[in-house]
């Protein structure tokens, strides 16, 4: 009468195991399996708990599998270890690590198969701090000596950025064999520590190692990582010098420095290379190709290798549109990724950054805007280094709104504090005239570095443009002020950004001396932007001596820059010397250089209007040049003349005020017609009761 029973029970235990099967059970039949084991009372049975909790940890059900632990009246080691060899492999770090914790609090002590999943996840999070702490546990249970436990111990050190601790253990080793020396030297490879990877490079063949190809990659790569990129070229010659075939992780890692160095002839060998030994169709390989010919300038070589892949890949077309644009091609960069996205190619969040970015860089503002608005409509989300290529386009033509949906989005994603999106987010409220919100956003930052002071000092640019003082004393002991800061507060040495904004600061109050002096003492040789802001005052204070002086440098400087040949050409004007005006002009005529339109941006109902002057394009234009006209006939009456002085051309008056009636920014002002906030190529505007905040033209 007893024997039925208990084969029944055999027979259930052994439907239960069916349901446990790791190869063909499904998560429903594990689930069905969890609820016999509940209701028969087998939740004692190890076997069976411990292949339901291996199984729920596998589908990613760690609840469940918790539920499951803790039904166990008295869990011990293996049920355990099943769990937390689980949440290791899974990179579920921090799942791993709790429930060593219970396992410990229940007095239950690890061995030597448990402990390399445990530092594996202390190096996954990393948690250094803990990591110590599963290492003293390993010294004081006997197990600090396993070769499997020290292997891991060592790996953890070096990924928890403890490269000292990585060393004092790996030296107790008794027994190091490649895989430790490879961790240990690839670690002093992504720090910079050229020598003492060479060093232990070297010992090695003392110890009867020979080194491998996984030895080698992990060298080029973090030499590469450290942008040491000599270096990496050195260990990939050394490694191919020595009888080794890098194969394709080698020569990824290795032609981004190539590219940097812009070594043309190390990449040609390295291609040549790449075709002799068949790696042609490595994805990896064939992007970094691409990308290598788009920072030697070689763009013909860029697109071949891209058109001669068997294959489209996304991360070759997100290299061949940065290449194109590195070279200034940014309109066939243009046309290659609209190509790609009618083709159906799966771009993602590195491919949309780089066109926008690329957009952004080259002058293409308006482009860079609707490719955001694109990417959102697409389902990418931007991220921490989307919103700072996109914040200079905002900048550049006064589009508030946008920058403003950009900074909600930062703060919603908890990503406003990143450096980088706060420095652009400082530089974007700046030239859109919004000096107070770009200050706030310098306040709030909770770290800074040289990109935030070069924000904040162009800010101190802006708003001296802005307030239009003529006494300039305090905003430029404010700039002073901010300009010794950065090395006496926050040990940052001021570079060629900053030393640019102190001298438009000064020079544009009238201290033109004391802008050339600071100049003259710079630690570094001055460039465009230094003589060029200088320049541009001199424009602004009819100083023909000095702006003669500081035009020469900058033609030397920037000979195709036709900007430089304008200012000293109106410097020259305003002083009617129209003789050396034409001089000036005869020179452009000569190189075939011509003077760009001006051109102002209005943003009116989250659309950027683009107004140039002189230009009938607009659809609206008529209407504009009509309510111009009226309002200019209002003023005279009211007894306000159009103020020629600043009409640099040698014409009749009533041609001059004709010439200003053109402005782009008056038409920008007329086709609002409220208080606004305009943007031109060289100025922020803010218009209130008739009154702009920089010089205006009336």
């Amino acid at each position: 009468m007893t024997r039925q029973p208990l084969n029944l029970l055999d027979h259930l235990h052994q439907t239960i195991l069916q349901f446990l099967n790791p190869f063909t059970a499904s998560l429903s039949q594990a689930r069905q399996a969890h609820a016999q084991i509940l209701k028969t009372g087998l939740s004692s049975d190890t076997n069976l708990t411990t292949k339901l909790l291996s199984l729920y940890a596998n589908n990613l059900c760690f609840d469940d599998a918790n539920f499951v632990l803790d039904s166990i009246s008295e869990p011990n080691l293996f049920s355990y270890s099943t769990l937390i060899h689980a949440f290791a492999k899974l990179n579920q770090f921090g799942h791993a690590l709790g429930l060593f914790s219970q396992m410990l609090s229940r007095g239950l002590v690890p061995d030597s198969f448990l402990f390399p999943s445990v530092v594996k996840a202390c190096a996954g999070l990393p948690a250094s701090k803990a990591g110590k702490q599963v290492h003293a546990i390993a010294s004081v249970s006997g197990l600090a000596s396993d070769s499997f436990v020290q292997s891991s111990l060592v790996h953890m050190y070096i990924k928890c950025d403890q490269i000292r601790d990585a060393r004092k253990l790996f030296d107790r080793v008794p027994q190091r064999d490649v895989i430790i020396c490879s961790a240990l030297i690839s670690g002093y490879s992504r720090r910079g520590y050229v020598d003492e990877a060479m060093q232990l490079l070297s010992e090695m063949r003392g110890m009867c190692l020979e080194p491998n190809v996984v030895l080698w990659n992990g060298m080029i790569a973090g030499f590469n990582q450290s942008k040491l990129y000599a270096d990496t070229v050195a260990v990939l010659q050394k490694m191919h010098s020595e009888g080794f075939q890098p194969d394709g992780s080698s020569i990824s890692s290795a032609l981004p420095a190539v590219g940097h160095l812009e070594d043309l002839g190390m990449g040609i060998q390295i291609h040549g290379y790449v075709v002799k030994q068949g790696l042609g169709s490595d994805k990896c390989v064939v992007s970094a190709l691409i990308d290598m010919y788009g920072k030697c300038a070689c763009s013909f070589e860029t697109s071949q290798v891209f058109h001669e892949m068997d294959q489209m890949d996304v991360g070759a077309c997100n290299a061949l549109v940065t290449g194109l644009s590195r070279n200034g091609l940014v309109d066939n960069a243009l046309k290659v990724f609209r190509q790609f996205k009618d083709q159906g190619m799966e771009l993602n969040i590195v491919s949309w950054t780089s066109i926008i970015a690329s957009c952004s860089q080259n002058g293409k503002d308006m482009e860079a805007l609707e490719l955001f608005r694109e990417m959102q409509v697409e389902g990418v989300e931007p991220n921490s280094v989307t919103i700072p290529c996109l914040l200079p386009a905002c900048g550049n033509i006064a589009a508030l709104m946008h920058g403003k949906a950009a900074h909600c989005f930062s703060l919603r994603r908890g990503i406003s504090n990143d450096v980088y999106v706060g420095s652009s987010l400082i530089d974007m409220y700046a030239k859109c005239g919004k000096i107070r919100l770009s200050r706030l956003c310098f306040d709030e930052m909770p770290t800074r570095n040289l990109v935030c002071w070069n924000a904040v000092m162009a800010d101190m640019q802006c708003m001296e443009r802005l307030m239009k003082l003529w006494s300039q004393k305090g905003l430029t002991d404010e700039g002073w002020y901010y300009f010794n800061s950065m090395s006496r507060e926050h040990g940052l040495e001021a570079r060629v950004e900053h030393y640019a904004c102190m001298v438009t600061l000064l020079s544009r109050s009238g201290k033109l001396e004391e802008a050339y002096s600071m100049i003259k003492q710079m630690p570094f040789e001055p460039d465009a932007c230094v003589w060029g802001a200088l320049l541009s005052s001199c424009r602004v204070h009819s100083n023909v001596t000095l702006g003669k002086y500081v035009a020469k440098k900058l033609f030397n400087l920037e000979p195709k820059n036709p900007g430089n040949y304008i200012l000293l050409s109106n410097i020259y004007a305003s002083k009617g010397m129209w003789s050396e005006v034409d001089k000036v002009r005869d020179k452009m005529k000569s190189l075939g250089l011509r003077k760009n339109p001006g051109c102002s941006w209005i943003e009116v109902k989250n659309k950027v209007h683009m107004l140039l002057a002189g230009d009938k394009a607009h659809p609206q234009m008529n209407q504009i040049i009509e309510k111009l006209n009226e309002l200019s006939s209002e003023m005279k009456k009211l007894g306000y003349f159009p103020n020629t002085h600043f009409v640099l051309q040698d014409v009749e008056e009533q041609d001059k005020e004709q010439i200003l009636c053109g402005h782009s920014e008056k038409l920008a002002v007329v086709f609002e017609g409220r208080e606004i906030s305009v943007r031109d190529t060289n100025l922020f505007h803010h218009f209130k009761d008739g009154v702009c905040s920089c010089e205006d033209y009336w």
